[in-house]
C-alpha cells in the first residue's frame, strides 16, 4: 500500500497541519487518499424516527471513535462538531472567524499569537472553558500519533497560560498562515485527561450546539440541543444521527427520506435533489484538479509548450460537460474563492489558434504523413495517466485526448487501479497524469511546487525553479500586512510558468429536505457551522 500523501512545508522545521486547517492530501475518487471509510459492509439502513417534529435525522459512518482529536473519518468528523466546537472557524474563502477564541493578536514576525476566549463558554456537564482547556487539547494532539491535527500543532514551540481566559501561543517558525492552523476542536481537560485507551471511547462532552444523549451501537446516537450554548439555544431540539457503510448509503438514505441531509462531492448530485423536496448549498471546495507533467520529459521543460497545452484544453467546456457546472475553472492552485486570491489576473481562455503558434515557434511543425506535430522528427506524443475508480476523469482524459489531437499532438490515455496510479506517480513513472489535491486552508503550495520536495516529498512532476522557490518561500514567511502581496506574486509567476496544467475546483454541496429553513450557512470544513440558526418548518 502506497503511503499516505501529507504536504509539507519548507522552513527551519518541516511542518503541516491536518484536516482542512492543514494536509494537502491527493484525491482519487472525489475524497482524498488518506479518507478511510468504515470496513463495516451491507449494513442495513436504519429507518428515520417517524416523529420529526422538531427533530433532524443525518448520517454517518460507523465511527471507531467519538473523540474528536482522535477521528479521521470525515462524515464523522462533521457530526462531532455538533457535540464540540472548535477554537476558530475557517470560512470558505480561507480567512479564520470567531469560536471558542473570541480574538486574537498576531505578532508581526508570524511567530506569536495571543488568544482571548469566549467567557460565556460551558461544557455539557455544566463547568466552565477556560484557557486550561485548550491548553490541555493542544498537548493532547502532540501526543496522539494519528490525530488528524498533528500537523496543526507541530510548529508550536511552547504555551504560555496568561489568565482564565488568554494564552499565547509562541511557533518555531514564522508562518503566514499560522492562523488557520487554530482551526482544531477542544476537549474539557476534566474528563479527558485520562489514559489514552480510556480516552478514545468515553462519552463525549463538548461544549457544542449539542449534548450526546445516548447512542445504540452501529444503529444511531441521539443528541438533544443544548440549552447553554454560547450562540444561543438551538432551534431544532434533537438529531439523531443513523449509522451507515458508505457515502453511496447516505446517497440513498437521501434519497428514501430516511436522513434530511447530506453533503456530498459527486458531480450528479442532482439527481438526489430534483425536486421541491430538496433546497441547496452549493460552495467552492478547496479540491484542486490538474493536468500534472512530468518534467523529466524534455519537450515540458518548455514553459511556451506548456502554456500551449493549457490553451488547448476547453476547461469551461469540461466543466459545463463533466461536472454540469459544479465547478470553478481555475489557473492556479489559489481558489478564485479564496481571500489570497490575485483578482487582478485575467483568467486565460481557450485558444487552440494560439496554441498552434506557439508550439511553431518552439520549432514544431506538421507532419504531413500523420498531419500530427513533430520536432527534429520526432512526434509530439505523451501517455495520460488516470485512475479507473474516477469517472469523471477518465472521460476528461479522453476530451483531453481529442482536444489535443486537434492541435497536432498525440496522447494515449493509460488508465490503472487506485494502487498501480498511485505508484506509477510517486515512482515518476508517467508522462503525464490527471490529478487533484484537497488543499489545506493553511497555505503553503511548497509541497508540490519547491524543488525541495522532488526527492522526499510531494513535488511529484519534477518541477525545478529557484524563482519558483524563492517566491513559496516569502509566501510562506510573509507577515499579515505583506501576505496578499507575497501570495499575489506567487500567482503571477505560476500563470507565467504553469508548472501545473491548472483545470478547476471542484464544487461540493450540502443537499437539505424542504422542511429545513432558516439561516443555513455551511462552510467546507463544518457543514454545521451555524446550525443554531437552522429551523424546521
Amino acid at each position: 500500500m502506497l503511503k499516505k500523501y501529507k504536504g509539507l512545508l519548507i522552513g527551519l522545521v518541516i511542518c503541516l497541519f491536518a484536516a482542512g486547517c492543514g494536509v494537502n492530501d491527493l484525491v482519487i475518487n472525489d475524497e482524498p487518499v488518506n479518507n478511510t471509510s468504515s470496513s463495516v459492509e451491507e449494513m442495513p439502513l436504519v429507518k428515520a424516527n417517524k416523529n420529526i417534529e422538531n427533530k433532524l435525522t443525518i448520517a454517518m459512518n460507523v465511527p471507531r471513535t467519538l473523540n474528536p482529536l482522535y477521528s479521521t473519518q470525515d462524515n464523522v468528523q462533521q457530526a462531532l462538531y455538533l457535540v464540540f466546537s472548535p477554537l476558530v472557524n475557517v470560512e470558505e474563502n480561507g480567512t479564520i472567524s470567531a469560536n471558542v477564541a473570541h480574538s486574537w493578536i498576531l505578532n508581526e514576525s508570524n511567530t506569536a499569537v495571543t488568544l482571548t476566549l469566549n467567557n460565556h463558554i460551558m461544557w455539557h456537564d455544566g463547568k466552565q472553558l477556560t484557557t486550561d482547556d485548550v491548553l490541555f487539547s493542544i498537548e493532547q494532539i502532540k501526543k496522539i500519533n494519528d490525530s488528524p491535527y498533528k500537523k496543526a500543532v507541530e510548529n508550536i514551540a511552547s504555551l504560555e497560560r496568561i489568565d482564565e481566559t488568554t494564552l499565547k501561543i509562541l511557533y518555531r517558525q514564522p508562518f503566514s498562515s499560522v492562523l488557520q492552523t487554530l482551526c482544531f476542536p477542544i476537549i474539557p481537560k476534566h474528563i479527558y485527561d485520562v489514559p489514552a485507551n480510556d480516552a478514545v471511547s468515553i462519552q463525549p462532552i463538548g461544549s457544542g450546539p449539542y449534548i450526546f444523549k445516548s447512542m445504540t451501537p452501529l444503529k444511531n446516537i441521539q443528541l438533544e440541543a443544548n440549552p447553554s450554548y454560547f450562540k444561543g439555544m438551538p432551534h431544532i431540539k434533537e438529531i439523531d444521527i443513523s449509522i451507515i457503510p458508505d457515502e453511496e448509503s447516505s446517497l440513498h438514505a437521501y434519497k428514501q427520506n430516511l436522513i434530511d441531509v447530506v453533503y456530498t462531492p459527486i458531480t450528479e448530485w442532482g439527481k438526489y435533489a430534483n425536486d421541491k423536496s430538496s433546497k441547496v448549498y452549493e460552495f467552492t471546495s478547496n479540491i484542486y484538479e490538474f493536468l500534472g507533467l512530468n518534467f523529466n520529459k524534455v519537450m515540458f521543460q518548455n514553459s511556451n509548450v506548456r502554456k500551449a497545452l493549457l490553451y488547448a484544453i476547453d476547461r469551461e467546456k469540461l466543466v459545463h460537460l463533466y461536472y454540469l457546472d459544479h465547478a470553478v475553472v481555475t489557473d492556479t492552485p489559489i481558489s478564485p474563492m479564496s481571500y489570497l486570491f490575485d483578482n487582478t489576473l485575467k483568467m486565460q481562455q481557450y485558444d487552440k489558434e494560439k496554441a498552434k503558434l506557439l508550439l511553431t515557434q518552439e520549432g514544431y511543425e506538421r507532419d504531413p504523413k500523420t498531419d500530427m506535430l513533430i520536432k527534429n522528427d520526432i512526434p509530439f506524443s505523451f501517455t495520460l495517466l488516470v485512475n479507473t475508480e474516477n469517472k469523471d476523469r477518465v472521460k476528461i482524459a479522453k476530451e483531453i485526448q481529442k482536444m489535443y489531437k486537434e492541435i497536432g499532438i498525440e496522447v494515449s490515455v493509460e488508465m490503472a487501479g487506485k494502487e498501480d496510479y498511485l505508484s506509477k506517480i510517486e515512482a515518476k513513472q508517467y508522462d503525464a497524469f490527471l490529478g487533484g489535491w484537497q488543499l489545506s486552508y493553511a497555505l503553503d503550495l511548497s509541497f508540490a511546487l519547491h524543488s525541495a520536495k522532488i526527492v522526499s516529498g510531494q513535488n511529484f512532476v519534477n518541477y525545478k525553479d529557484e524563482k519558483m522557490d524563492e517566491l513559496l518561500q516569502q509566501a510562506f514567511v510573509a507577515p499579515e500586512n505583506n501576505k496578499a502581496s507575497s501570495y499575489s506574486k506567487l500567482q503571477q509567476y505560476f500563470v507565467q510558468e504553469n508548472p501545473y496544467i491548472s483545470l478547476y475546483f471542484k464544487n461540493k454541496v450540502l443537499i437539505t429536505k424542504a422542511k429545513l429553513s432558516g439561516n443555513i450557512k455551511p462552510t467546507p470544513l463544518n457543514i454545521f457551522a451555524n446550525i443554531e440558526e437552522w429551523l424546521i418548518e
